[in-house]
């Protein structure tokens, strides 16, 4: 039942991600790229990546790292950011932040913005000095748009500054450095998506405007509370037992939201029922708690470690570069 249940969360994601439409393709009225400097690129991770996004989540290395997630999370971070120790790259040492977002361009597409501290040199020279990666996909170097691209199937990264990698399947990549090549990095979001993103006192944030991509018609025959669905803010932090998670659904209007509660509740009936049997195996399936305020669902929750390990090794089975992604 359990397994059941995070096939079905995957096959969810999925939907949303690929269920939208493609946002305009930035790269077809590039001209002569001006130059960007370093301190900007820096300074401005969220112009970096590509308009259009789905979901966009902005995550503290640290925070992550000093967790009991660090060990699952490193296997992730291997799958998307093909370097060895030979570059001498360590994510739970390197990496600060993460800005991400999901998209569909030419399909479940994505891209990262990582910040740190890199050792440039030591990673391009690992990088052509490597045929295969730890997944056994060959690396390929690439150029586009004055930079070089090393991918190991569809996934790679590119070294932006010794404080700047990006990170990506092919096209999530491609699209960010033409707005790296295009000198444009203003970030065009809304201001309350900006504002949780910013939130200081959390360790991850999530925000999506779903409704103006189309997204959830797709997945709602499959997860009725995502019917009518149209924006999402999720802050967190890594306490224990795992991750504690507040945020809110907003729907187009109360009706919708009212039947969300109700798909909800019938969801956690039987996330309760599958708790009997996965208890044993240490494995608890989060309970949310969720209100009723107009046309929104604000909802929080207590996420256990365990719960989490399996979600991140199912995410870590499901991204081989051999088959162009995710």
């Amino acid at each position: 039942m359990y397994g059941r249940a995070v096939r079905r969360l995957a096959l969810l994601l999925g939907l949303l991600v690929l269920g939208g439409c493609r946002p305009r393709d930035e790269g077809l009225t590039l001209v002569e790229a001006p130059s960007v400097a370093p301190a900007d690129i820096d300074a401005r991770p969220l112009g970096l990546l590509p308009r259009g996004a789905l979901v966009l989540g902005r995550l503290e290395g640290r925070a992550l790292f000093g967790s009991p997630l660090a060990s699952a999370t490193g296997t992730l971070v291997r799958r998307v950011l093909p370097l060895g120790r030979e570059s001498n790259f360590d994510a739970a040492r390197d990496v600060e932040r993460v800005h991400g977002a999901f998209y569909a361009m030419q399909g479940a597409d994505f891209c990262a913005v990582l910040q740190g501290s890199f050792d440039v040199a030591s990673i391009e020279r690992a990088a052509e000095a490597r045929a295969t990666t730890s997944t056994g996909a060959p690396l390929v170097r690439t150029r586009y748009a004055g930079r070089t691209l090393y991918t190991a199937g569809n996934l790679g990264f590119v070294v932006l500054t010794p404080r700047t990698l990006l990170s990506g399947d092919e096209t999530g990549l491609r699209r960010a450095l033409d707005r790296l090549r295009s000198g444009k990095l203003e970030v065009e979001l809304p201001g309350w998506m900006t504002a949780t993103l910013a939130e200081p006192k959390a360790a991850f944030a999530v925000v999506g405007d779903l409704e103006r991509n189309g997204v959830t018609r797709a997945a709602a025959d499959h997860a009725r509370f995502v019917d009518g669905l149209s924006t999402l803010r999720i802050l967190g932090n890594f306490e224990p037992p795992g991750v504690h998670v507040v945020g809110a659904l907003g729907y187009r209007g109360p009706d919708e939201a009212t039947k969300a509660r109700l798909s909800l509740e019938e969801f956690q009936q039987m996330s309760a029922l599958a708790s009997i049997f996965t208890a044993f195996a240490g494995v608890i399936p989060p309970r949310l708690d969720v209100t009723m305020n107009g046309r929104e669902l604000a909802f929080a929750s207590a996420v256990d470690t365990g719960f989490l390990q399996v979600v991140l090794a199912t995410a870590s089975a499901a991204i081989r570069p051999s088959n162009a992604g995710w």
